[in-house]
């Protein structure tokens, strides 16, 4: 990560750098991460809403012949389609392992993540206002609002469970959850990787919007690329920050315009 946080510049200071980067390249790969960059964190993950100012955009960024647009998040992909309702788009969910093309986990890594789940729920109720939510090939286990001494406590019970199985599960901390799922799964930094790689996007300019710890795999991924983060300035391998959605969406709707 880079050193002091207070060093990354906001998105809009350096526009004029970023304009020269867009139009430096013939192919755009946009990657946007869904809760705490396109819509703002709810209570709960179905009470979200995208706004449709935020939606038109991205509607327009998706059919234009030079962009790809990929949203990348830890939700199913089934919710994102459901969410943003857009087709012309591409959708990977659960880090970006879950897309149209996936095939299911081999069962003895289902069974594990299985009992662990089992095994995680009996211990919960020492930690008060934590929950589980199941995604069938992985689970969050949720800690907004908890204290920080309770999500400690919860993150190395976690942890304790997971480290029992190195090879089989991985716990990905994020900044009010803790995501466990499969090895095999990956992390968002894989699934930009294997964007990047396809023939189609060689020589492509990445772009990347995300919030949370699990991004930062994926800022690293892009290179010389444009990674933002979005939300409260923190050490962070991304160049660049917004303050929250409206501002991506502002920022998605200058690129528009410069690209079109």
């Amino acid at each position: 990560m880079t050193g002091a946080h207070r060093t990354t510049p906001h998105l809009f200071e350096k526009w004029e750098s970023i304009v020269r980067k867009i139009r430096g390249k013939n192919r755009i790969v946009i990657f946007l991460d869904f809760d705490g960059t396109l819509v703002r964190i709810a209570p709960m993950p179905d009470s979200v809403s995208l706004h449709s100012e935020t939606r038109d955009v991205i509607r327009r960024l998706g059919q234009n012949r030079k962009v790809e647009l990929v949203i990348i998040s830890g939700r199913r992909r089934a919710d994102l389609q459901k969410f943003i309702g857009i087709r012309e788009i591409k959708y990977m969910g659960l880090y970006g392992w879950e897309n149209k093309n996936n095939k299911k986990l081999p069962y003895a890594e289902r069974v594990v993540l299985a009992q662990t789940l089992v095994d995680l729920l009996a211990e919960l109720p020492a930690y008060p206002g934590a929950w589980i939510e199941p995604k069938l090939n992985s689970f969050s286990v949720h800690l907004k609002g908890l204290k920080e001494e309770a999500q400690h406590g919860v993150r190395q019970a976690v942890k304790k469970r997971v480290d029992l199985l190195p090879k089989t599960l991985q716990a990905m901390n994020n900044l009010r959850d803790v995501e466990v799922a499969p090895v095999s799964i990956g992390n968002k930094g894989i699934a930009v990787r294997n964007i990047l790689s396809q023939t189609a996007m060689r020589g492509a300019l990445p772009i990347y919007f995300g919030d949370d710890l699990s991004d930062e795999p994926a800022f690293a991924a892009t290179g010389k690329g444009v990674p933002v983060l979005v939300g409260k300035r923190r050490a962070t391998q991304a160049r660049f920050f917004l303050r929250g959605p409206a501002e991506v969406t502002a920022a998605l709707a200058k690129m528009e315009e410069t690209i079109r």
